[in-house]
């Protein structure tokens, strides 16, 4: 039990040290402006397949309970669902709409790839083209999700009052509706932390932080809820006029939440090598040099012997280095010219090949690359006049003919 408390206190210990160092709560503010931005438009999908469906008028009252303290501000969000729906339906609005629900849904999802590229040390982002294929199958999905689970949420309301005198199976109905914003919550930050980072991310390590995360952003969301109704019971003037800053108050604890969340999922899959993550933005020229020459060695020796290119998750393995670094190191190799990143189906995990002839790749070449891509970047380039420096140089100068699958 007590080893148990450790493993979950190192855990919290990683997710607070990181938050701190790489500020990730101020991403909470852009991703509340993104989510204000998008709120009408998505609302309008979800409504727009849930009228094809029949389920409008419970998904409409649904969101009038959730704002049951402000009602004004429920018909203002529905009036304005109900205008771009009008508008979309002809002429030149559905152009400009579609631009607009475009630019809006793509600016939220990369400002949150963004934030969860930070968490995970991505340096790299998905292309345009991946963004539109990822994204916008997630929130085409959501609708359809969203309704199944309106119409599952009626289905079991009606079967629960059909089977008043059964009280076993009353009970459960019950029990589960209560639970199932929770599940769904649940769910939905599962999915956030396995697919939003430009990186591999173990569904296992999304598991108890989407559990924690979840059931924290309920009681929020329950707490802001009754807030807004005894603002509003007490004042109210004030309680209308506050609507609208308290909802943007919720939306940015709630990316607060999130944000937390993904960085436990972090420390839950890093535990075991975040003592040399934390250390590699720090790395010394000669170790990153050899880390380098290492990566380039085991896939020019991959390529020779027509294996399996390698992955950066699957580089990682096999050279027992953390993920993170070794993507990034991928990345600047692929900057280098050295590398070239392919796909054998779009969206798939891109795998790393030789961008040059193997056996014109020496030790020299890399080096001078590293050289000349350190230019941009002051703490890669060597230091000159020192006797242990100058050593350095000629130890490496003396194998820069060997070429790298020789190694």
């Amino acid at each position: 039990m007590e080893r148990l408390g450790l493993r979950i206190l190192k855990r919290f210990v990683i997710t607070w040290e990181c938050i701190k160092k790489n500020h990730i709560m101020s991403y909470a503010s852009a991703l509340t402006y993104s989510s204000m931005l998008a709120a009408v438009p998505v609302l309008a999908i979800i409504f727009a397949i849930a009228r094809g469906f029949g389920f409008d008028t419970i998904i409409e009252t649904k969101l009038r309970n959730s704002l049951e303290g402000n009602p004004d501000i429920a018909d203002t969000i529905l009036y304005f669902v109900e205008s771009y729906l009008q508008h979309t339906k002809g002429g030149v609005f559905i152009g400009i709409g579609l631009i607009f629900l475009l630019y809006t849904l793509l600016s939220l999802t990369a400002n949150i790839e963004e934030a969860f590229n930070t968490i995970w040390y991505v340096k790299r982002s998905r292309t345009i083209y991946r963004q539109i294929i990822d994204y916008f199958g997630v929130f085409l999905l959501l609708p359809f999700v969203v309704v199944i689970m309106s119409g599952l949420g009626v289905f079991l309301q009606t079967f629960r009052t059909l089977l008043p005198d059964t009280q076993l199976l009353s009970k459960t109905t019950t029990f589960f509706l209560h639970v199932s914003p929770i599940i769904f919550a649940i769910l939905v930050f599962m999915l956030l932390f396995k697919t939003m980072p430009n990186t591999r991310v173990k569904w296992k390590h999304t598991l108890w932080p989407s559990i924690l995360a979840g059931t924290i952003f309920m009681v929020v969301e329950w707490v802001y809820v009754h807030y807004q109704i005894k603002l509003s019971a007490y004042n109210a003037i004030y309680g209308s006029f506050a609507a609208i800053p308290l909802f943007m108050l919720w939306l940015q604890i709630s990316w607060y939440i999130c944000l937390f969340g993904a960085q436990l999922c972090y420390a839950n899959q890093s535990i075991h090598t975040y003592a040399f993550e934390r250390i590699s933005d720090e790395l010394s020229r000669r170790y990153r040099d050899t880390l380098i020459l290492l990566l380039m060695s085991r896939i020019c020796k991959h390529f020779s012997n027509g294996l399996k290119p390698f992955t950066a998750h699957r580089l990682a393995v096999d050279t027992h280095l953390p993920d993170s670094l070794v993507g990034i190191l991928l990345g600047e190799l692929t900057e280098m010219q050295l590398l070239v990143e392919a796909h054998n189906e779009p969206g798939d995990e891109p795998h790393y090949l030789p961008a040059i002839d193997i056996h014109r790749i020496t030790v020299g070449m890399v080096t001078r690359r590293i050289d000349s891509h350190g230019i941009e970047n002051p703490s890669l380039v060597w230091q000159t006049g020192t006797p242990e420096w100058d050593a350095l140089r000629s130890l490496r100068n003396e194998n820069e003919d060997a070429l790298l699958i020789e190694l």
